[in-house]
């Protein structure tokens, strides 16, 4: 399981402003945010397919085909195939989840933390998780956009960069032959 699994945001900055309200600096000012987003929010969604897809029953016994017809050889394991798939799918629902927690840093991203685990894991819809919340449609919107790009930071590397680099063209340098 993955109960070791610590994820901690690197690059995360809180500001204190003027009204004494923490609010997050952009740090993704080198990010195209809108596919960032986009990229997050599918990992999100295919939450509950790795769930589901984990808590499939396999039935393992099968009967023997005796239609004395010769067959090529199989050298497959596919009862193995579908255990490891079944432990992958159970991996990354779990991955999903320990994330979203990690998201949490202090009082205003647990707030995006909770956001992400009614919306996508509970499965709640906007006003449902808005009246949960006690925040306005406004609201709401932000802190879905915050929640997204924090949990695409947060997001193992290794698994899959969420991460969605703006694009700056390369300067090249055109030189006259006189």
């Amino acid at each position: 399981m993955l109960t070791a699994l610590r994820l901690i945001p690197t690059k995360l900055i809180i500001a204190q402003s003027k009204q004494g309200v923490a609010v997050m600096e952009s740090i993704f000012k080198d990010v195209d945010e809108e596919r960032t987003i986009a990229n997050a929010e599918r990992v999100l969604k295919d939450y509950w397919k790795w769930r589901l897809r984990a808590r499939r029953v396999n039935f393992n016994l099968q009967s023997p085909a005796m239609d004395g017809m010769p067959k090529s050889l199989s050298y497959g394991n596919h009862i193995e195939d579908k255990q490891v798939s079944k432990a992958n799918d159970d991996f990354m629902a779990n991955l999903v989840v320990k994330v979203i927690e990690a998201v949490t840093i202090d009082e205003e991203t647990e707030k995006y933390s909770e956001l992400l685990m009614l919306l996508y894991v509970k499965r709640y819809s906007k006003t449902k998780c808005m009246i949960s919340l006690n925040i306005s449609d406004k609201t709401f919107n932000k802190y879905l956009k915050q929640a997204q790009l924090m949990f695409a930071e947060v997001y193992p590397d290794g698994v899959e960069d969420l991460i969605v680099k703006k694009y700056e063209p390369e300067i090249i340098a055109h030189y006259d032959a006189d």
